[in-house]
This record gives C-alpha cells, sequence and structure tokens, in this order.
C-alpha cells in the first residue's frame, strides 16, 4: 500500500470510526439537493436487478437507496472501519450486499463483472488514470458508471477547502477540465453536468424562511449559466455519467 492510499485509509476510518469533521458543513450542502436527485434519478433509473459496484461505499448510507432500487450491490471502501458500518446498516434494515476492504485502484474483481458502477466524493480521492481504467476494465461491456465529484476551478470555493484543511486529505485533488477529458480514454460516451455555482449564494439564508425561495431562484438560474463549460467547470459539483467501456490493451 503506498504512503497516499494509506493515509486516505487512516482519515476515512477516522472518520467513520469518530466524528465527521464535515457534519459542521451542512448548510454548504443543502444547496446541493438537486444534485443528488438529479444522480440519484439517473441511477435508479438503471439499476433494478443488476450487479451494481458501490465504488468508495464508506458507511452504507446509500447503500440503501440502490438496494430499495433492485440493485445486487457490492460495495468497496478503503477503510475498514467504513466497511463495517455499511455492513451493520444494510442488516439492520433486512438487505443482503456484499462489501469488501478494497484499493479501488486496484480491484481485485474480475474483468466484465458489473452492469453499473456509482460513486460520491471518490474519484478525487484517487488517482485518476488508475481508477477510471479499473472500472473500465469490471463494467461489462454495455455497462455504466456515474459519479458526483467536486470541481477544482473555482478559486473562492479552492480559497475555502485551503482554510479548512481538516475536514479533507492532503492528496485530494477536485476535478479539473483536463481530468474530464482524459475520460474519454476510457469511455466512449462521458457526459458532464455541472452543478452548484449561484446556489452557493443561497447558504446564509440556511435555516432562515427564505431559503427555499432563494434557493429555488438560483437554482433556475444555474441551470442556464451552467449549460457552458466554460461558466460550468467553476461550479462546485458536477455529475459524470460514463457508459460504453474502451477496454484496455493488456
Amino acid at each position: 500500500m503506498s504512503n497516499r492510499v494509506q493515509k486516505e485509509q487512516e482519515f476515512h476510518d477516522h472518520r467513520f470510526g469518530g466524528i465527521d469533521p464535515r457534519t459542521t458543513t451542512q448548510k454548504f450542502y443543502a444547496v446541493k439537493k438537486h444534485v443528488n436527485a438529479f444522480f440519484y434519478d439517473a441511477v435508479f433509473k438503471n439499476c433494478e436487478g443488476k450487479k451494481l459496484l458501490e465504488y468508495g461505499c464508506g458507511a452504507g448510507n446509500s447503500s440503501l437507496a440502490y438496494l430499495h432500487n433492485g440493485a445486487q450491490l457490492t460495495g468497496i471502501d478503503i477503510s475498514v472501519e467504513g466497511i463495517e458500518r455499511a455492513k451493520e446498516t444494510v442488516s439492520e434494515h433486512g438487505f443482503d450486499a456484499k462489501y469488501l476492504v478494497m484499493n479501488a485502484e486496484e480491484m481485485t474483481f474480475e474483468n466484465n463483472s458489473f452492469d453499473i458502477c456509482v460513486g460520491s466524493g471518490i474519484l478525487h480521492h484517487l488517482d485518476m488514470d488508475k481508477s477510471i481504467s479499473e472500472i473500465s476494465r469490471v463494467l461489462k461491456k454495455e455497462g455504466s458508471a456515474y459519479f458526483i465529484e467536486p470541481m477544482g476551478h473555482n478559486p473562492i470555493i479552492n480559497w475555502y477547502r485551503n482554510r479548512t484543511p481538516s475536514m479533507r486529505t492532503d492528496d485530494e485533488h477536485p476535478l479539473l477540465i483536463k481530468d474530464i477529458e482524459n475520460l474519454n480514454k476510457y469511455f466512449k460516451t462521458v457526459n458532464v453536468n455541472y452543478f452548484a455555482l449561484s446556489t452557493l449564494a443561497a447558504v446564509p439564508f440556511f435555516n432562515t424562511k427564505s431559503f427555499n425561495a432563494i434557493y429555488s431562484g438560483l437554482q433556475k438560474l444555474d441551470s442556464l449559466l451552467l449549460k457552458s463549460e466554460f461558466i460550468g467547470k467553476h461550479a462546485w459539483t458536477a455529475v459524470i455519467e460514463l457508459s460504453d467501456p474502451i477496454r484496455q490493451p493488456n
């Protein structure tokens, strides 16, 4: 295990085994609820009866949604603590799922093992070439993948990230356009939808009566602004949809 991967494991073991340092930032994640809705809608349309790989499953909080929608779920995570909590979570709700402690950059699954791969906030912790190559390898010929990931072009968001180092690992790297473009090496079809730019202005109004109205209006503005990649790359978040994996030479 490389030093980088070991540090990621230690950070997430501490996170899942104790107090999550990100619990104080819920007002920011409140302006991403439409992002999650878009992501889950795309996944739920395609997961019933399918072999689904939850890539970086953490404590299994999202697993229940996939299982409720009929997925045959296998979850992997580098964190031992996360995997143990995921097992407990699905067991308590009467579901069966397979969970494994595994390095996402060097998966032990055979080629063509899964119909669909999903992940939230995982790729930016990894070596993108290694991880996307592995995802392409383990997906079936008609397989697809869906990810929610942070973007790294907005200087204001990056300033905040630099001010809150305890909330993230040293090797995190929010995605750049060059990372997005590199996905074409491994998938024939790459769709990227950008979210959360002007909606960030609603954060100061969190827990006020006017929040929902402000958030809704800014969301509509974003739907216009973020159609442009030049503007979109400055958004906080992207939902990445990948399909038709390209087999790499051995």
